[in-house]
């Protein structure tokens, strides 16, 4: 036979349970909010404290990193372009994938909430876009118009 737990045990488990808090570990959400109200409010709480001081803060260390992010986004891109415009028979090179590139990156860093997310074009995009091109070559169907459409549906 087992023998019960000592009277100073069990007498030590209710001492420690009365220090718990009553709610501790339960999740509260707040109520919801409409589509885009979060953002909005975190918009109209930066952008008046420090949000200017940050933008008006132009030191040599920030257009050092500035330029680093620069060249380390541009040089990849360029190169991808490249291997797109060779790849896509033309309908896809440096100009669209630098325009891609960047325009991806803004909107990125002012809804993101991350500006220095590094957005470009990978080995692995190339090789889909590769894919993409062949099917519509042999389907016969636009290959801009294709991967228009495959982007939206995946994105």
């Amino acid at each position: 036979m087992c023998n019960p737990d000592p009277p100073e045990k069990s007498m030590r488990i209710e001492t420690e349970n009365s220090k718990l808090v009553a709610d501790a570990g339960k999740i509260h959400l707040d109520a919801a909010q409409g589509m885009g109200r979060g953002i909005l409010s975190d918009i109209k709480t930066t952008v008046g404290t420090h949000w200017r001081s940050e933008m008006t803060n132009l030191n040599q260390k920030t257009i050092a990193v500035t330029l680093l992010l620069f060249i380390s986004v541009i040089a990849p891109t360029l190169t991808f372009g490249a291997v797109y415009g060779n790849v896509t028979g033309g309908n896809m090179g440096a100009v669209e994938t630098l325009l891609g590139t960047s325009w991806v990156g803004v909107t990125y860093a002012l809804l993101g909430g991350m500006p220095t997310c590094i957005m470009g074009s990978t080995g692995p995009l190339l090789a889909f876009t590769v894919v993409i091109f062949n099917f519509a070559e042999q389907m016969d169907v636009p290959f801009l118009t294709l991967n228009a459409w495959v982007s939206v549906w995946l994105g």
